[in-house]
């Protein structure tokens, strides 16, 4: 007797996290001598090693790229074979209540959340591994019972029965299984069937006398089949007894009606009195087949739009480059970004975007021809390969491609205007291996985008001169520092009524000794990456106070100036110490000194940012948000800072003018913002006659433009204030167009908090039923006032984020608008005209 309960035995482990850190960190934790730990770095390599191995227990991360942890166990637990294993899903701590749920939805046992405990982690796993070996062990000794009762029924058979015959019809029955599945038939040496089961008539079609005495070369059609069965049978023939050492081919065979699936064919013989027997076993593999092909589709397809993905777009480049090589031909790449798809995505939601992006790979299988391939390989990023093609084929097919997109995409009700810039290169003139020509493809997209979008731009080798510049301004940031080529250039603010200079904002320039002046949407983004955006910000900071300093000293009226603060800035733990410092040492009172910091920035890290800013506040200097209305800043939230100033984002601003009143509605909005919080309110990017007249129309006190002034250095910036004195008056008032008024025009402002909040009530139940809201609806619009993402409704409401996104979907379709700040609005305008109607009473 075998003794198959053997505690030493190594068992398989199956550890999936794409990164290598935590792969290693796990097998430090759990590894012993009875454990085979067997490693994958994403989901489908995961499923690969399933097909091979089997395992006790599976830890797996959840955020995978590619096929993640959720997907990738709803595969295993679809599987026969493998819907059994335990999963143990290893996630970070901080993850919400519905990914959990999600999990366990889709078969995990477990979770153990990071920073995991060693040994709870430990102990979990030699659990499983122990219910794993006791499970192993239960089969095995079933195994020798069946064995055993097969050897008990044997025995009695033989003494039972005393002739040969009798003997023949116990080996036959032995053999032919009536509840088996799978077919089995009994031939002699030369492949005639003496006997079949069940299974094989319900599988070929078969009746039981159609098919004894028949060859059972009967059941193949092509050719190889055939070979493949005459080779296993001379393979027999050449052997002594080998029921215990079957031989197993997989081949295709055929019903009776013709119908053609594979099958695994495995074959024995056995001698009963001298008489040889063979016997074998059809089963049907389809379905396993299939789960294959399913398993391999979906590691080298994108799930969303089912193209092919980066890694089997590689794969094919690869292929067509050796196959260009050889023919002597051309190739060329496409690289396609879609334009402005990010504020679809966040205005519409990822439900719709999604939908979107499956519209375009739908389109664009249009414009390309038929052995061309199109990958998805990021978020809104697609490649096209295009095989034995020049320069002007591809110029054709691209230009097809832009056409192609002027016809708006038509999601739900939503009509869709997107464009895509496409960057091209071309094998073998811009490279001759995958990388180079995807990088240089991409260098050319870079370029179409930064020249305006909705564009095509072939690569040349020119473009790679700013991938060398950025590498060269990033190693020569600190020298930039250190040797005073930094410079600060002033924009001035202008009050409208009487046209003073009441501020001005301070930006950098870097005159580089070789590449002359670099702006800073060239090196900051540089020194954000390094974190020298610190050092250079305290830098900036001196200088600005320095030059305040200077200007009183040669008597120029003093002006503040505000200084751009960026994140990391508002990470030091002494900033209000250095800031305090500075004022010290330069001789400066707080009061010049005014700190930007954008609205995305105050989102970032909040506590901490208000705490800083209080402590920056009580010193006396001016705070401004600077892009204001790019973010997703609430009444409630604006109320808890402490901020004396609003910029109105530029983009708003180049938007506005009298054939636009939505655009218009939204300046308004944030003006009555500002003023109902008693805050300045500054227009950046002013740069019209007819933006100018809009703004004064409706009360705008500020403006900052190009209009006024550009960006210029100290000298001419000293200039400016001595050609405009404060005594110049106000600037020329322009009358605003006739069709539009303004709703942000009261005569007395309201300070009670209980009448605001009254506002409020009144305008949300007058929009309520202007606009037949339901009451489930306005609860969601009254948290999206308050500035709650769909995550904190979900949890306000305790509802799914998907039923969230539907109730905003239906609020912004009764209201007409796209987006929550358009929503917004309309509450904003309606308050005014509640204030109007309290003011009157």
């Amino acid at each position: 007797m075998i003794d198959h309960d053997n505690d030493n035995e190594r068992v398989n482990i199956l550890i999936v996290d794409d990164r290598p850190e935590n792969l290693l960190a796990l097998e430090a934790i759990i590894e012993r001598s009875d454990y085979n730990l067997i490693k994958a770095f994403s989901g489908e390599e995961a499923l690969i090693h399933l097909l091979k191995y089997e395992f006790a227990v599976i830890l797996m991360d959840v955020q995978m790229p590619g096929v993640d942890g959720f997907e990738t166990a709803k595969i295993i637990k679809a599987r026969e074979r493998t819907k059994n294993i335990p999963i143990i899903f290893i996630t970070a701590n901080n993850i919400d209540s519905k990914h959990i749920f999600t999990g366990y939805s889709v078969g995990a046992i477990d979770y153990i959340l990071k920073p995991f405990d060693p040994f709870i982690l430990k102990a979990k796993i030699e659990i499983f591994v122990k219910m794993y070996k006791i499970n192993k062990k239960n089969l095995h000794q079933t195994d020798i019972l069946i064995e055993k009762t097969k050897e008990l029924e044997t025995a009695n058979k033989e003494l039972s029965y005393k002739t040969a015959k009798l003997r023949e019809s116990e080996a036959l029955a032995k053999v032919i299984s009536e509840t088996s599945i799978d077919s089995m038939i009994i031939m002699d040496s030369k492949g005639i069937i003496l006997n079949i089961n069940p299974a094989f008539e319900k599988m070929f079609q078969f009746a039981k006398k159609e098919i004894l005495g028949e060859s059972i070369y009967l059941l193949f059609s092509n050719e190889q089949s055939r070979q493949h069965v005459k080779h296993i049978f001379e393979a027999l023939n050449n052997m002594e007894d080998i029921m215990g050492n079957s031989i197993l081919k997989e081949v295709k065979v055929k019903r009776k009606d013709g119908t053609l699936f594979f099958a695994d064919l495995q074959v024995g013989k056995k001698y009963v009195k001298n008489k040889c027997i063979v016997a074998c076993t059809i089963r049907d593999v389809t379905k396993k087949k299939q789960d294959k092909e399913l398993i391999t589709h979906m590691a080298y397809h994108d799930g969303l739009t089912n193209l092919p993905n980066r890694r089997l777009f590689n794969d094919q480049l690869n292929l067509e480059l050796k196959h260009a090589k050889e023919q002597n031909k051309p190739l060329a790449i496409l690289y396609l970004d879609m334009d402005r798809f990010k504020f679809v995505n966040d205005s519409l939601g990822h439900v719709i975007g999604d939908r979107l992006l499956q519209g375009v790979s739908k389109r664009l299988k249009e414009y390309v021809r038929a052995n061309d391939l199109i990958a998805r390989v990021g978020g809104d990023e697609f490649n096209i390969i295009l095989p034995d093609t020049n320069r002007e084929s591809a110029i054709e097919i691209a230009e097809k491609v832009l056409d192609g997109f002027k016809i708006p995409f038509i999601i739900d009700k939503y009509e869709l205007f997107i464009t895509t810039s496409i960057g091209i290169s071309i094998f073998p003139y811009d490279g001759e291996d995958a990388f180079v020509l995807i990088k240089n493809a991409d260098a050319a997209l870079y370029r179409a985008k930064e020249q305006g979008k909705n564009m095509l731009k072939f690569f040349h080798s020119g473009m790679n001169i700013h991938s060398y510049k950025s590498f060269i301004l990033q190693n020569e940031l600190r020298k930039a520092i250190e040797g005073n080529e930094l410079t600060l250039y002033f924009q001035p603010r202008i009050e409208l009524e009487t046209g003073s200079i009441t501020s001005a904002e301070v930006l950098l320039r870097w005159n580089h000794p070789d590449w002359g002046v670099v702006l800073p949407s060239e090196f900051i983004p540089l020194a954000e990456e390094t974190a020298q955006i610190v050092e250079m910000g305290e830098w900036v900071l001196k200088a600005a106070c320095k030059q305040i300093k200077t200007w009183q000293e040669i008597g120029l009226t003093p002006i503040r100036l505000a200084v751009n603060f960026s994140p990391r800035q508002f990470l030091q733990k002494d900033l209000t110490d250095k800031i305090r410092t500075i004022l010290s040492e330069t001789g400066i009172s707080a009061k010049m000194l005014e700190i930007e910091i954008t609205e995305s920035t105050l989102m970032e890290n909040e506590e901490r940012i208000i705490n800083v800013l209080n402590d920056i506040r009580k010193m006396g200097v001016t705070i401004s948000i600077d892009d204001f209305g790019t973010g997703y800043s609430s009444l409630s939230y604006l109320r808890k800072l402490p901020v004396h100033t609003l910029k109105i984002d530029k983009s708003f601003i180049q938007d506005i003018s009298i054939n636009s009143p939505d655009s218009i509605a939204l300046v308004s909005t944030i003006l009555s913002i500002g003023n109902s919080l008693n805050m300045s309110v500054i227009a950046e990017g002013v740069e019209t006659e007819e933006q100018l007249g809009i703004l004064k129309t409706h009360h705008c006190k500020e403006i900052q433009g190009y209009l006024i002034c550009r960006p210029v250095p100290e000298k001419e910036f000293e200039l400016f204030m001595l050609n405009r004195p404060d005594q110049q008056g106000p600037l020329k008032k322009e009358s605003f167009p006739n069709g539009v008024n303004n709703p942000n025009s009261l005569d007395k402002k309201i300070e009670n908090p209980d009448q605001k909040q009254e506002i409020l009530n009144g305008a949300l139940s007058r929009t309520k039923d202007l606009y037949a809201i339901s009451s489930r609806e306005m609860e969601v619009f009254k948290l999206i006032i308050d500035g709650l993402s769909n995550k904190e409704i979900s949890e306000k409401l305790f509802i799914s984020e998907h039923t969230v996104k539907n109730h905003i979907t239906r609020i912004l379709q009764k209201l007409n608008v796209s987006d929550r700040l358009q929503a917004m609005a309309i509450i904003y305008q309606t308050c005014i005209e509640e204030s109007q109607n309290l003011l009157i009473q």
